[in-house]
C-alpha cells in the first residue's frame, strides 16, 4: 500500500475508532440519514414562500432574496455534485471501507450501504454544495451552513463508509458547485419575479427597518389622503429635493446618495415613503397611482416647513417618477421647480413585459387583484404630461442598459413634452434604478446638472 492510503486508512481508524462512543454513534447516525432531514427541508421551503422575499442580513436592514429562486438554486447545487460525484465513482472505482473485506475487518462498521463506490462522497458533497451557495445568498446562516456540512463529511467517515479523502473531495466538488451555482444565479436572486410583484398589491410586505444615519432627522406628515407617514430629512440649503423610489423599492437605498448631493450642492434630501413599504401605514403598493397622494403631501409638508415652490424638485426612480408626474400635474400651488424623472415607465404592463414576456405579462395579470390590473392599464403618466405646467422642469435620465424602462421611453416622455422645458440624459452602461446603482458617479453627477438646470431656469439664468 502507498504512503497517502496509509495515512488515510490510519485517519479513518482513528475517527472510527478511537473516537467512538454509544451517544456519539447515534448522532452520526441520525445526521448522516437523508431521510430524517426531509421534514426541515419541507418546513424550510414552505416558510421561504410563506416569508417572501427578504430575509435577515447582518446590521439592521434586511437584503432582498427572491426565494424561488434561491430554492432553484439548492435543487441545481444537488443536481451537480450528484452528477460529478457519481461520475468520479464509476471512474475512480474506489471500494467502500465497509464494503472491502480486509478493511473492514479493522474497523467498526456500523452503516451498511448498498453501493461499492467510494470516491467521493456524495453526502459531502451535496452537503457542501447547499452550504456554500446557503452562505453566499444569505451570509448571516453561512457558520450554522458549513458546520453542518462538516458534520454530515464527518458522519460519514466515523461510521466507516467513506476515507476521509473521499469526504475532503465531497467538499471540494461542493463547494466548486456552490459557488458556481451563485454565480449563475446572483442576479435573478435579486430580482422580484412575476409572483413578488404581485403579492405586492395582495399581501403587506416585510418592511424594511433602519433609519439612514445620524444625520437624518425623522419628520412626520399626512399624506394628501390622510395617512400618517414618517420619512427622514436631511438638511442642507434652502434647495431640497424630495425623493420617491419605485415599486418594491425602499427610502433607505437612497440615504448615501443624499449625502454625497449634499456634498456637490448643499441641498437638502426628503425621503419619501411609498405606501405597501417603509413602514407607510398604507400596508399595499398600488404600482403609482395612489402613491400621487403620498408625493403631494411630501411638497405640502415641505413647503409648510418653508421651502419655497421655486427651490423644490422631486427625484422619482421607476414607479415613483411615473407618479411623481401626475402628483406635479395635480399640485396647483404645490409645483415644484422641477422633476427629475428617472428610469420610469409610460406603461406598467409595458415595462413588465420588457422583463417578462407576454406570458409573464398574462400570469402577473392573473396574479394580481382586479382593482389593480385595472387601476395600472388605465394609469399612463404620458397622459399627465399635457396637463403639466410650464413652470416644471423635467428632466429625464435613462441607461443605456436598462431592460425594464430603456431610454426609448425617456424619448416618448420628452415628446411629449415641451422641448423648452425638458432634457434627456442617457447613462451609458446603467440598468434599472436600483437600490444597489443609487450613488454611482456617472448618476450622481447627472443628477446634479439636473438639477442644476431645474433651480438655474427657475431663477432666469438659463
Amino acid at each position: 500500500m502507498n504512503t497517502f492510503f496509509q495515512l488515510d486508512l490510519q485517519l479513518l481508524k482513528f475517527i472510527n475508532l478511537q473516537l467512538a462512543s454509544p451517544v456519539l454513534t447515534r448522532i452520526m447516525l441520525l445526521i448522516t440519514d437523508k431521510h430524517n432531514w426531509y421534514p426541515f427541508i419541507a418546513v424550510a421551503v414552505i416558510l421561504l414562500l410563506l416569508a417572501g422575499r427578504k430575509l435577515p442580513h447582518p446590521g439592521n436592514n434586511f437584503v432582498r432574496i427572491n426565494p424561488r429562486v434561491f430554492i432553484f438554486g439548492l435543487i441545481l447545487c444537488i443536481a451537480l455534485t450528484d452528477q460529478a460525484g457519481t461520475f468520479l465513482k464509476h471512474n475512480v472505482k474506489r471500494t467502500r471501507p465497509n464494503r472491502d473485506e480486509a478493511i473492514a475487518a479493522q474497523l467498526d462498521c456500523r452503516l451498511s450501504t448498498g453501493g461499492r463506490r467510494s470516491f467521493p462522497s456524495n453526502h459531502a458533497a451535496n452537503s457542501a454544495g447547499l452550504a456554500v451557495f446557503s452562505s453566499l445568498v444569505y451570509p448571516p446562516i453561512g457558520i450554522p451552513a458549513i458546520l453542518f456540512s462538516l458534520l454530515v463529511g464527518f458522519s460519514r467517515v466515523y461510521l466507516g463508509v467513506h476515507y476521509p479523502s473521499d469526504v475532503f473531495a465531497g467538499w471540494l466538488i461542493g463547494s466548486l458547485s456552490g459557488f458556481l451555482v451563485w454565480l449563475l444565479l446572483r442576479k435573478r436572486l435579486m430580482r422580484l419575479g412575476i409572483t413578488g410583484f404581485a403579492n405586492m398589491f395582495r399581501f403587506h410586505q416585510h418592511q424594511v427597518k433602519g433609519t439612514p444615519g445620524v444625520n437624518w432627522a425623522e419628520k412626520a406628515w399626512l399624506s394628501l389622503d390622510g395617512y400618517n407617514v414618517k420619512g427622514y430629512l436631511l438638511e442642507g440649503s434652502e434647495k431640497l429635493i424630495i425623493f420617491a423610489h419605485g415599486l418594491g423599492g425602499s427610502f433607505l437605498s437612497r440615504a448615501e446618495l443624499g449625502e454625497k448631493l449634499r456634498d456637490l450642492n448643499g441641498s437638502s434630501f426628503l425621503l419619501v415613503p411609498m405606501r405597501g413599504t417603509d413602514g407607510h401605514p398604507c400596508r399595499l403598493a398600488t404600482g403609482g397611482t395612489d402613491e400621487v397622494h403620498d408625493i403631494l403631501g411630501a411638497l405640502k409638508f415641505a413647503v409648510d416647513k418653508g421651502y419655497k415652490y421655486e427651490n423644490i424638485a422631486v427625484y422619482g426612480t421607476s414607479m415613483g417618477g411615473s407618479s411623481a408626474i401626475k402628483a406635479c400635474s395635480l399640485a396647483g400651488e404645490l409645483l415644484p421647480a422641477g422633476i427629475v424623472v428617472h428610469g420610469s415607465y409610460s406603461s406598467f404592463f409595458l415595462a413588465a413585459g420588457r422583463r417578462t414576456g407576454r406570458a409573464g405579462v398574462a400570469l402577473l395579470k392573473f396574479l394580481m387583484p382586479g382593482w389593480a390590473v385595472r387601476s395600472l392599464e388605465r394609469f399612463r403618466p404620458v397622459f399627465w404630461l399635457s396637463s403639466l405646467n410650464r413652470g416644471c422642469r423635467l428632466e429625464y435620465i435613462y441607461g443605456s442598459g436598462d431592460g425594464v424602462s430603456p431610454p426609448k421611453e425617456g424619448e416618448l416622455m420628452a415628446e411629449h413634452t415641451d422641448s423648452s422645458v425638458c432634457f434627456v440624459t442617457v447613462l451609458a452602461g446603467q440598468g434599472h434604478p436600483t437600490g444597489r446603482n443609487a450613488s454611482e458617479s456617472d448618476l450622481v453627477t447627472a443628477l446634479n446638472n439636473s438639477l442644476n438646470r431645474i433651480w438655474k431656469r427657475k431663477k432666469g439664468e438659463c
